[in-house]
């Protein structure tokens, strides 16, 4: 159990620091980990990748609204831009959360898997074709259904897709992140509710299992992720944006490569 509780408090300040400095609410660093220490528990593995992601999305509230109240306080989030796309991102990470528990685990961890890999070819090319994207798409709530509906699949805080999305929009990279950032507390919320929900007749889920969420991991990652969030936003007003581009791509080939191999 020490070692439960320790590897999940680590968890939540690796998960806070990224969140704060890429404005990506430390999914794609939980998800994977939690795989790992879901197998390692025990756990059936039917519904492991799903109870991961569910956990992951929950944790995200608290890591969430500490980076973005650090973001706030330093005047990077531009609440024009975050209100219309937060409108869209609570029918959309609701939907796919209800979505996501019906896909088998291995389809989800490659899906997972490949998404991070084309994000960091993206960020490390600095070719922007994610950005590009978005500058052909219908702005504000159907950009924020969409990008909630996928995160909420990917049990990520939507970054890899705002972040691109609002610097598509015309902001610049520190405040795409910290508009980002404020747009991971909704998407977290509404999937976290539809993973409740959706697991609550689900009789493989372990002890101390609420839906698709499991608790200890709920608990340990928040309560040192709160506090690391806040430096995460230090670090990243303090690097270049030439920085700041590496360190994200090199997290995405990392992610990548485990979640491919485990």
């Amino acid at each position: 159990m020490f070692d439960e509780i320790l590897i999940f408090g680590v968890l939540g300040i690796l998960s806070g620091l990224l969140a704060g400095m890429f404005g990506i609410g430390g999914g794609l660093i939980m998800v994977p980990v939690l795989i790992g220490t879901f197998i390692n528990l025990g756990f059936e593995n039917e519904i492991i990748v799903q109870l991961a992601i569910g956990t992951s999305i929950s944790c995200i509230i608290f890591t969430g609204l500490s980076s973005a109240n650090a973001h706030r306080k330093k005047n990077s989030i531009d609440f024009d831009s975050f209100k219309p796309v937060a409108s869209g991102i609570v029918f959309g990470a609701f939907l796919g959360a209800l979505f996501a528990v019906q896909i088998d685990g291995l389809i989800l961890k490659i899906t997972i898997a490949t998404f991070a890999l084309v994000v960091g070819i993206d960020i490390l090319l600095d070719k922007d074709l994610l950005q590009n994207m978005f500058r052909l798409k219908p702005k504000s709530i159907f950009v924020g259904s969409g990008i909630g509906f996928l995160s909420s699949i990917l049990g990520i805080g939507g970054g890899t897709f705002s972040v691109p999305y609002f610097k598509g929009s015309g902001l610049n990279l520190t405040s795409a992140i910290g508009t980002s950032a404020a747009c991971g507390v909704p998407i977290a919320i509404f999937g976290t509710l539809g993973y409740v929900l959706a697991g609550i007749n689900q009789n493989m889920l372990p002890n101390l299992s609420f839906g698709y969420v499991y608790l200890p991991a709920l608990l340990g990652v928040s309560l040192t992720s709160i506090f690391s969030a806040k430096y995460g936003a230090d670090i990243a007003h303090y690097l270049s944006q030439a920085t700041l581009r590496r360190l994200m791509a090199s997290w995405f080939f990392i992610i990548s490569i485990y979640m491919f191999v485990v």
